[in-house]
């Protein structure tokens, strides 16, 4: 009786965890479905994939092994956010903080993702003021042997354009960004140059585009 008793127990818990586990998944998979909807119209902020759990410490989302699906999305609302706002030197920690995290993705495996970093990456230093004592950034143009202060914001995005443009031909973003920067005259390299202006905008009409998750 005892043992009949205890695998009863044991099966009620069980059910009981398992419940749980589906509703978690299918609450991650809302979560990650609707904000990667919200992205692709607007601007979203990295909190908007985020969902309700009820299993502690994340159990769910790291068997369904979607972080680097979460970490890339959030990174690219980041940037798209930072590009955004003015320039502060608050705020220069965080978008050299980025900008190094789009370099890594840029340089991964997946071509389709990579393609989206370059293209980011390119709006955030698009949107970067010109630094005078600016130090060598050899991720910025692995070919560049000189100080990066000697390249515009227009010239630094623009090398990412091409990039992302290169990785991947269909990603419509990267391809209208370089057509723009394209169609505009680039100042010469120097100095305390201005920040770029014009009347047609850069950047994503959202932060969203991205590429299904691959860990459901």
């Amino acid at each position: 009786m005892t043992r009949r008793l205890g695998a009863a127990a044991a099966m009620v818990v069980a059910a009981g965890f398992l419940t749980l586990l589906a509703r978690d998944t299918w609450h991650w998979s809302r979560a990650v479905h609707d904000a990667d909807a919200r992205a692709a119209l607007s601007t979203v902020t990295p909190r908007a994939w985020q969902a309700d759990e009820t299993l502690p410490a994340g159990l769910v989302r790291r068997l369904l092994g979607i972080d680097d699906d979460l970490a890339f999305r959030r990174t690219a609302a980041t940037a798209l956010q930072l590009a955004s706002q003015e320039p502060t030197a608050a705020g220069h920690k965080q978008r050299s903080i980025v900008e190094a995290a789009l370099v890594r993705l840029a340089r991964g495996g997946d071509p389709v993702r990579a393609s989206i970093a370059a293209d980011d990456l390119g709006v955030l230093l698009y949107a970067d003021p010109p630094s005078p004592d600016q130090a060598a950034n050899a991720y910025l143009d692995p070919t560049q042997t000189g100080p990066s202060n000697l390249q515009t914001p227009e010239q630094k995005a623009q090398l990412q354009f091409t990039n992302a443009a290169r990785l991947d031909p269909d990603n419509d973003n990267a391809q209208r960004n370089l057509e723009l920067m394209l169609r505009r005259p680039l100042p010469a390299p120097q100095k305390g140059s201005p920040q770029p202006g014009g009347s047609e905008r850069l950047g994503h009409r959202g932060s969203g585009a991205r590429p299904a998750g691959h860990g459901y």
